[in-house]
């Protein structure tokens, strides 16, 4: 048999399995062509429903929110706005705010709080700094910061714009003395119990990474 035929036969038996393998697995190739999209049209995938049971559940939320919560689905939101957020890492840190904010508050260092408070928190805590007398002296001890928990959650897709709202549970020994060292208000022997609950806002996706505090209650 001449080599002009044998490759004649070969071709055919390559293309026969090509067409064949066609058949059973399908033509898709991952660069077939598209329907043209309709640049007049825009999908607002936000905006698109899905089932309660086609929600897919992130586990780090699962565990400091009710699953399928408003709150839940809005903290998801933020996420995959800024995928590198974290909600335990933003949660631990704003309970060592917390402790920070109120001792710095306690001890009249206003001056340090400022570039964490928005300027309603800061009017107020400076007005009740100013009425204090200067020759008292204000202790706050934290002996534990015993829970918080995530109570609301606020997202501006459009803008960025996200608050947390958080309840703090804690224990403190909080007193005032007079100029001579003298217990006028409170107790320095035995803690007391203080529920907070406080909102921090931040507008995700931008190089700042710190949250600031907007209200408390």
């Amino acid at each position: 048999m001449s080599p002009m035929l044998q490759l004649l036969i070969l071709a055919g038996i390559a293309l026969f399995l090509v067409f064949k393998l066609r058949g059973i697995l399908g033509t898709r190739t991952g660069y077939e062509q598209r329907p043209p999209v309709n640049p007049s049209v825009t999908i607002d995938q936000s905006s698109k429903v899905v089932p309660d049971d086609e929600v897919g559940v992130d586990e780090e939320i699962a565990k400091l929110v009710p699953p399928n919560s408003d709150s839940a689905k809005t903290l998801m939101e933020i996420k995959n706005y800024e995928r590198k957020f974290s909600v335990q890492e933003f949660l631990d840190g704003a309970g060592k705010a917390y402790e920070w904010i109120l001792t710095s508050f306690s001890e009249g260092k206003i001056d340090d709080l400022q570039p964490f408070l928005s300027e309603e928190v800061f009017t107020s805590f400076k007005e009740e700094i100013d009425q204090r007398n200067p020759d008292n002296l204000v202790k706050v001890q934290f002996v534990r910061t015993s829970g918080k928990k995530i109570s609301d959650v606020k997202f501006e897709h459009q803008s960025g714009h996200g608050e947390i709202t958080i309840e703090f549970m804690s224990e403190l020994i909080s007193y005032v003395e007079d100029s001579e060292g003298n217990v006028i208000e409170g107790d320095k022997s035995n803690s007391v119990q203080q529920n907070d609950e406080w909102t921090f806002s931040r507008l995700m996706g931008k190089n700042d990474p710190n949250w600031i505090l907007v209200a408390t209650g």
